[in-house]
């Protein structure tokens, strides 16, 4: 019953959080430079009647918390306005974008999951000897590295370089395939990115992975089990592992906030037609209802993905009360 009365607060928390995070996505829209009706109309069409009926039809002459709450109630009912450059609902634009972006943003994942994990946990276990200094260089490097020069040299290098060498490249340049149409086109273009993508968060998360297994395995409770004479295997990996997830789960949810707005440089670098990609076109475009509405959903993938994080502590410690 305390797990259930926890769980419904943090969900009605959120309300609150949304509705902090619209006002501020809708100022920081509003208060940036720029002029929709220069945006929409072109110069040969700026006379005042025109200026005038265009800015009676986007309700701008109205103030500003009347246009905030016309916003708001439509964001709502899932219509976050028309988008200037290419004249089609927001909503739709995004969703179509979705798809393309979680398939990348799950590639990222296990990429990162699959790095750091085994990682972190030899580090832990061989600490402060060669193997923990050889991970420490390959972390340290992860996180250095900027993903945009890393997706560059890796098509320069598996793409025109092994298609110079070997008569075909090992990976294509660019571009998108959905997995409908062909499952094996679509995993020989979404690896590149996508191991791209993870490798600076399988760095961080190798980190925190070492950081919170040298912290467990020096519980009272690691010795007892040792003491007792299981195995080191069991012991690492059952008791050490299991109570050094909580912070690892805690990133693992910042991260898939991340993924889908740190994946503007990684999408453009392949020609990805994801969220990150089409963000970056109506920057260029200052398609600001285009702009306004993937922050906001973007905003919302923060809020929730940190929900799921706090409502999955309960079962994966057990000390944690929730009165």
């Amino acid at each position: 019953m305390g797990y259930a009365n926890y769980a419904l607060k943090r969900v009605l928390l959120t309300i609150p959080v949304l509705l902090g995070v619209s006002i501020g996505v809708f100022l920081l829209v509003k208060l940036t430079p720029g002029d929709p009706v220069n945006t929409l109309l072109p110069p040969n069409q700026r006379t005042p009647a025109r200026i005038a009926q265009l800015e009676a039809r986007l309700g701008l002459g109205q103030p500003l918390y009347v246009q905030y709450w016309r916003w708001l109630v439509h964001a709502v009912q899932g219509d976050l306005g028309r988008s200037y450059a290419l004249q089609r609902p927001v909503t739709e634009l995004i969703l179509e974008r979705l798809w393309p972006t979680a398939q990348l943003s799950l590639v990222a994942i296990l990429t990162a999951l699959l790095i750091a994990i085994p990682t972190g946990v030899l580090s832990a276990v061989y600490k402060d000897t060669w193997v923990d200094h050889a991970n420490r260089f390959v972390a340290f490097f992860g996180i250095s590295v900027p993903a945009f020069w890393l997706g560059i040299m890796v098509i320069m290098v598996f793409s025109l370089f092994w298609g110079n060498w070997f008569g075909d490249g090992l990976i294509p340049a660019g571009g998108y395939v959905k997995p409908s149409q062909s499952l094996l086109d679509w995993a020989h273009r979404v690896i590149a990115p996508g191991i791209t993508l993870g490798v600076g968060y399988s760095a961080l998360t190798a980190r925190l992975t070492r950081s919170a297994m040298v912290e467990v395995l020096n519980e009272e409770y690691i010795e007892t089990a040792r003491s007792k004479g299981v195995r080191e295997s069991v012991v690492v990996l059952l008791h050490g592992f299991r109570n050094a997830l909580i912070p690892i789960v805690t990133v693992l949810g910042i991260h898939i906030g991340f993924l889908f707005n740190g994946s503007i440089v990684v999408e453009q670098v392949f020609q990805w037609p994801g969220i990150g990609r089409l963000l970056y076109q109506s920057v260029l475009n200052k398609d600001l209802p285009l702009i306004q509405g993937i922050i906001l959903f973007v905003a919302g993938v923060f809020v929730f993905a940190n929900l799921t994080v706090d409502l999955l502590y309960a079962y994966l410690d057990p000390r944690i009360k929730y009165d």
